[in-house]
Parts: structure tokens; sequence; C-alpha cells
């Protein structure tokens, strides 16, 4: 019988092995308790992690996070064979976050330097806010914090979305706070319009923009104040001439007449750390390819797409030979990242959707530019 039991607990054991990590060790900093497959990795994280919350917190608010309440417990899955991904989960109540929650995966090199911060630069924004920010300027800010090689991922699939008209409208984008079936554009557009802006006065400009943005609830007003731009439609096409110009952070204009923080653009995009995506939900990405954007951006200008149709204002189809490109897609669905607002005690819940594609078509909105419905399967009147 003890025989018996023995084994039992054995293939128990290895079943275990077998199909999930296992969590051998702990370490507990100041603001997080880190669980990891061995001691030094464990140890390694919750510094990095205390790190980066010293670091960026300077970057993007220009002053140090006062100590949470309640540590944030991080669950570290080193898997060199598992895509680089994160997922936050956190409350809010009377404006201060609890109950954080974060897992990360990957290869460690990739943890370190890309999602690890990535997640972390979540739970500042969360801090700093209060609630949640607008899907775009959340992960798109949080991918700039990432290792120059998945930023470079980021700005080629930009190009091969846009010219598939997967592009979404900044009337659109500025307006989601869910995330869109077709979620992949959004963290590459989002990503790069909030380069776009930070090189345009630093992160700091950015933050009090995307603040001014969410308080009242006007966006052409916030962007005019804080960027010159006279409304999103100025801005959006201010941004596509770059994306055909390269996506070159010298070829971006610089207007600080209307805000008080003076970064050179060279200091407000550093290709630091070998560790600086903590998406809240990071999709998992696979068939890279080496060099995506050198490939793409030339035919940018050319194309018969959303770049195009926003300069023309001509609604014309593109006909793209979809089997002819490797297409990117999410190896599995990222965890939910979930932020609750306790306000009159009805909770909210930011979860990324089942992805999908649909169909685009051309239209002009009531302030005169033209936009591209979302091609995904999602009504466009959920983006609110």
């Amino acid at each position: 019988m003890e025989a018996r039991s023995l084994r039992s607990s054995i293939a128990f054991y290895l079943l275990l092995v077998a199909t999930g990590p296992i969590f051998a060790a702990s370490h507990r900093t100041e603001n997080f308790i880190v669980t990891a497959p061995n001691r030094q990795q464990a140890v390694q994280v919750a510094e990095a992690a205390e790190r980066f919350r010293r670091d960026l917190s300077l970057e993007w608010l220009e002053r140090e996070l006062p100590r949470w309440p309640e540590p944030c417990p991080i669950r570290v899955d080193v898997d060199p064979r598992k895509g680089a991904g994160g997922a936050t989960s956190f409350s809010f109540q009377n404006q201060q976050p609890f109950g954080w929650e974060m897992n990360i995966q990957g290869s460690f090199e990739r943890i370190m330097d890309s999602v690890l911060p990535h997640e972390v630069t979540h739970t500042i924004f969360a801090t700093h806010f209060g609630g949640p920010l607008p899907r775009w300027a959340d992960e798109g800010a949080c991918t700039t914090v990432e290792h120059a090689s998945e930023r470079q991922k980021q700005e080629g699939w930009l190009i091969q979305f846009i010219q598939e008209q997967r592009g979404i409208p900044f009337n659109q984008m500025f307006a989601m706070t869910e995330y869109p079936n077709d979620i992949l554009p959004l963290y590459a557009q989002g990503y790069s319009v909030a380069r776009y802006l930070i090189a345009q006065g630093g992160k700091p400009k950015f933050v009090r923009f995307v603040g001014e943005g969410m308080s009242t609830n006007n966006w052409n007003i916030a962007v005019q104040k804080h960027y010159g731009y006279d409304r999103l439609g100025d801005l959006q096409l201010e941004w596509q001439d770059w994306l055909v110009r390269g996506q070159s952070v010298s070829d971006i204009r610089r207007d600080d007449s209307n805000d008080s923080d003076v970064v050179l653009a060279s200091a407000t995009i550093p290709e630091r750390r070998a560790q600086p995506r903590a998406r809240g939900e990071r999709p998992v990405i696979e068939g890279q390819e080496s060099d995506p954007f050198e490939t793409r951006a030339a035919s940018l200008a050319s194309s018969d797409g959303w770049y195009a149709r926003q300069v023309n204002s001509k609604p014309t189809q593109t006909n793209l030979d979809s089997g002819s490109k490797k297409q990117p897609t999410a190896s599995r669905l990222p965890p939910t990242r979930t932020a609750r607002i306790d306000r009159s005690r009805q909770a909210r819940t930011v979860t990324p959707p089942t992805r999908s594609r649909g169909q685009g078509s051309s239209s002009s909105d009531d302030s005169g530019w033209t936009s591209l419905s979302i091609r995904s399967q999602r009504d466009s009147s959920l983006l609110r």
C-alpha cells in the first residue's frame, strides 16, 4: 500500500513537471514579491523590478512613486520555448490601485529586457493616473521601454497592417477604452504614435497630454495645447508622412512652445538597457522577419492603402496578395489584465477579445478628414 502511494506521488510530481512551470523560490523587496524557478532568478527579477519602478517613474513622471501599501506579486515562468509575454491585473478604489498580480514568461533575457519593464510601466501609469488609460496610450507607451529588437518588430508590422487597411483612424483609436478584436494593429500603431509624440517633447509631456485628454475627453484641445496640432486629423496626417519618410526620430518636428519640458529627441527614446513590454496583455507574435520594416517602408507612399486614402480622400480598395507574405499571428491569447474601477460599486473590466479579421471600408467623419473602419468583426459603435 505504501509503495503504491509512493508511486502515485512520484507520478503526480512528474506530471506537474511535464505540464507546467515549477516555482521553487521567492524573494521579496519593498514593492514586489517574486516567485521564480530558482532563487537567483527570483532575486534578479525582484531587484530589476524595483530598479525599473524607480528609473521609469523618474523618466515618465519626474518623481519616484511612494511605496505601495501592498507588494505586487510576480510569477516568473522562464521557458525559452514560450513566446515572451506578460499580464498584470489590479483594481482601483478611490483612484488607488490594489490587488496587484503580475505573470511574465519567456526566455530570461526577454523577460528582463522587455516583458518586465513593460509590465512595471503599466503599474506606474495605474498608480499615477488612478484609472485605466486609453488602450493605445497604455500599450503604446509601455512598448517604448522594451528592447530595440522588440520595438523594431512593431515598426515593421505597422507598415504591413496599414497596407492591409488595418490601420485605426485616430478619432477611433483615441476613444478606445477596450481592446478591439483586431488587437495587433492597436499595439503597433499605439507604439508608433506614442514614440512620435514622445520625440516632440519627452515622456513627462506625453504623460501630461494623456492626462488632459482623459480628464477633458477632448483630444483635439489636448493635442493643440501640448503639441500645436489643430486637431487629431492634422496629427494623423503628419504622423503618416513621417512613416513614409522612414520613421526616423531625427525627422520629427519638435514644438515645445506650448509645454514646459524641453527634451532632445535623442534623449527621449534612448537605445538604453538591454532591459527596458509590459503589455498588460502582451501578444506573442510568431513568424517575425529579420528586418520587416526595411522591405515595406518604401512601398507605403505608393500603396493603394490607408495612407493614400488619407491624403487623397479617395476611398480606393487595396488589393493585397495575402498569401504572398508572412502574416503576424498570435501564438496564444495573452492572459487578461483586469482593471476594475470601484465607482459607485460598479466594476469595469479591461479585457482583450479574441482576435479576428473582417473587412475595412473608407468613410469621411464629421470633422472633415477621411477615416477607415477597423478591419475586424467588431461593430464600430462599440468603440466609445
